[in-house]
């Protein structure tokens, strides 16, 4: 089980490290401002109720100012779901997520990325409360949007796969965890063999 945790770390980072690519020019600049505090907050890894508080406050900037299924208001709601599982508050954060990805389906379509760092998200909640079934499901919805859409060894295709495999490893299911992570080496070792010919 720390093995699979391990895996679904890495993929959280990696979430966390596209997340300013996906929606740094979202959004007027005052719900901008206020957004960037919050996720200056999340990466100091501070979840007080101040924290808390600023996530609200950063939804209801967005409901007044882009409406209620504005592309701001999603990741709004993605923050707070964020905010709310730190906190521990998995029922509120699982709503959350499912309501941003209610939003970005309809917005942004099945298919978009941001679609999937959302199903990502809320995958990784399920498997925290060892909902295994669930996770899975959403992890590959996941996998398919980013194999789609990417290089076979771009980082969200290789981080999606370790987290899908993650979650088939926790679930005892070994014979479908291996092939995935035997995928995602092959996938890495790829860029490098290129490198090692050139060379």
């Amino acid at each position: 089980m720390k093995f699979a945790k391990a895996w679904l770390a890495a993929g959280v980072v990696l979430a966390a490290s596209q997340f300013g690519a996906l929606y740094a020019q979202d959004g007027n600049p005052g719900w901008r401002a206020l957004r960037q505090e919050l996720v200056q907050r999340i990466n100091a890894n501070c979840y007080d109720v101040g924290t808390l508080e600023l996530a609200q406050q950063v939804l209801q900037t967005a409901q007044r100012t882009g409406g209620p299924e504005s592309a701001d208001t999603a990741l709004s709601l993605v923050l707070l779901a964020h905010v709310h599982q730190r906190q521990g508050q998995l029922t509120r954060a699982a709503q959350s997520y499912t309501a941003a990805l209610a939003i970005q389906e309809k917005t942004a379509g099945p298919d978009s990325p941001r679609v999937a760092f959302t199903l990502s998200a809320l995958a990784g909640l399920h498997y925290r409360r060892e909902a295994f079934d669930q996770a899975i499901a959403l992890y590959e919805r996941a996998l398919a949007i980013h194999e789609k859409q990417r290089r076979p060894d771009a980082h969200a295709v290789l981080y999606s796969r370790q987290n899908l495999a993650a979650a088939h490893r926790a679930q005892g299911a070994y014979a479908k965890a291996v092939p995935l992570y035997e995928r995602e080496l092959d996938a890495r070792a790829q860029p490098l063999l290129a490198v090692a010919l050139v060379h």
